[in-house]
């Protein structure tokens, strides 16, 4: 099925692939496997079908993509590498610009949201459906750059609200899934340094 996925040549192969992948889960939990095994295997197909969904699209959107540095984050469920065999879709960019050119942050997230919708409804397409909560990298409050994803956190941990608390728990355990993950590095390396002085 990885193979598949990897040699996919549009989304509706994907999609058929999504549907081979639903039957094994099922067959594997009824086999006996662990509810823990069987998350683990889904999310990793669902890991490279959304690599692959993300490498059809990023053809249409390449000049834009060449200018600034990436990386696609997986939250939520898959971010945990839980997901089960009916999910939908938890996602977010994390960008810096690169050289002085095109560096203001409004103009480089209207064009990664452009990205972020077609890779957003590849997935759809693919078998996973739109997150009805709006937690998807094509609304700005899900694509930031390096220093606003900063500033989001810090006022998550300094002044929580019931919303505030949800999205932290939605996103602290993001995971990087393509482009240049070292952003994403670099983000959990802050991260797990700032909460230590975050009492709440």
């Amino acid at each position: 099925l990885s193979a598949s996925v990897f040699k996919a040549e549009d989304i509706s192969s994907l999609a058929n692939i999504q549907s081979d992948v639903r039957r094994l889960a099922a067959r594997l939990l009824s086999d006996g496997l662990s509810a823990t095994a069987v998350a683990r295997l889904v999310s990793h197909l669902n890991d490279a079908t959304t690599r692959r969904v993300i490498d059809l699209v990023s053809v249409k959107h390449s000049q834009a993509l060449q200018r600034v540095r990436w990386c696609w984050l997986a939250l939520g469920s898959e971010g945990r590498e839980e997901q089960t065999i009916a999910t939908d879709q938890d996602n977010a960019l994390i960008f810096e610009p690169v050289g002085p050119s095109g560096s203001d942050p409004n103009k480089i997230r209207e064009s990664l949201m452009a990205f972020a919708v077609d890779v957003n409804q590849g997935l759809a397409d693919a078998g996973f459906p739109l997150c009805k909560g709006g937690v998807m990298a094509r609304y700005p409050k899900w694509c930031r750059s390096q220093s606003e994803w900063q500033s989001v956190l810090l006022d998550w941990f300094k002044r929580p609200t019931p919303e505030k608390i949800l999205d932290a728990h939605i996103f602290f355990d993001f995971r990087a899934l393509a482009g240049d993950t070292q952003l994403a590095e670099s983000l959990r390396t802050w991260l797990t340094h700032e909460v230590q002085s975050q009492p709440l």
